[in-house]
């Protein structure tokens, strides 16, 4: 088993896909799984690896807070999170792994994602080495920690319940000096909104409109200020009225839902109440 990295997953009714991963790893890793479910029958299914560390939440306490109980669990000299709808193989995580060890000063490192669309303003120098670009974003689906770096930083802010917890995180870094690394030569996919088992699809997409809303409202406020929060979030608080009309001459139920959590979303972040949505599942 590698004993210099640990690697991190947030289960929230997320059974199958996590015993898939957790099969495939095969002892390789030490896991911590944090459950934000409280699920009994995926803690008695999780007994049978002895690599594994459970932490049960009574309640879903969000990604971020999720995550950060899991790192101050870490002992390795890494750790890597990774979304349950990520596909990675273990030889990459090992990849991962050599190139750290050769990089100083660098807070977090993450892959090339399959069909992302990397926008130009996302680097800060491209190829800075062979493979090695300095980034001023990452998909937050896979995320190799230097622990001690990451221990002078602080973890995420658990006033994001989802969203933008990951780009607060490296713009914290990038405050601080700390090297933000993307590894070219190392590719991973991400599925995305496929983290939750199927039957829970309509309410987790109600609740990622809800708090994408919020989110993107408590991190331009954080970081440059109100007003500038306010612009950003007002256009979508103008299409999710027009939006809940349409869909309500229309009679289509599930798009007007999307869109009222949008709009609450959007309100109770301009009215700086905390992110209080909860999937009701």
């Amino acid at each position: 088993m590698n004993d210099k990295v640990t690697i991190l997953f947030v289960s929230f009714y997320s059974e199958k896909k996590i015993l898939n991963y957790l099969n495939d790893l095969n002892d390789k890793f030490k896991v911590i799984v944090i459950d934000n479910a409280n699920d009994s029958l995926l803690k008695e299914k999780l007994q049978k690896f002895s690599n594994l560390k459970l932490i049960t939440n009574k309640e879903n306490i969000g990604f971020g807070a999720a995550t950060n109980l899991g790192l101050s669990q870490v002992e390795t000299k890494y750790a890597l999170h990774l979304d349950i709808d990520t596909i990675i193989e273990s030889n990459s995580i090992n990849k991962i792994l050599d190139e750290a060890e050769k990089i100083d000063n660098f807070a977090i490192i993450g892959p090339s994602i399959l069909n992302h669309s990397y926008k130009k303003e996302n680097y800060i120098k491209k190829r800075y080495e062979k493979n090695l670009n300095l980034m001023n974003f990452l998909e937050g689906c896979c995320l190799f920690f230097k622990m001690d770096e990451m221990k002078k930083i602080g973890f995420f802010d658990e006033n994001f319940f989802l969203y933008f917890e990951e780009t607060d995180l490296i713009k914290r870094c990038l405050a601080k000096s700390k090297k933000v690394i993307m590894i070219d030569n190392i590719m991973i996919q991400h599925k995305g909104r496929s983290s939750v088992d199927e039957q829970y699809n309509n309410e987790i997409e109600i609740n990622r409109n809800w708090h994408y809303m919020w989110s993107k409202f408590y991190f331009h406020k954080k970081h440059y200020g109100y007003f500038l929060a306010f612009f950003k979030i007002i256009r979508h608080v103008i299409s999710a009225l027009f939006k809940i009309i349409y869909y309500s001459i229309t009679g289509n139920s599930n798009k007007k839902s999307i869109y009222k959590a949008r709009l609450s979303g959007c309100i109770n972040s301009l009215l700086l109440k905390k992110s209080w949505y909860r999937p009701k599942i």
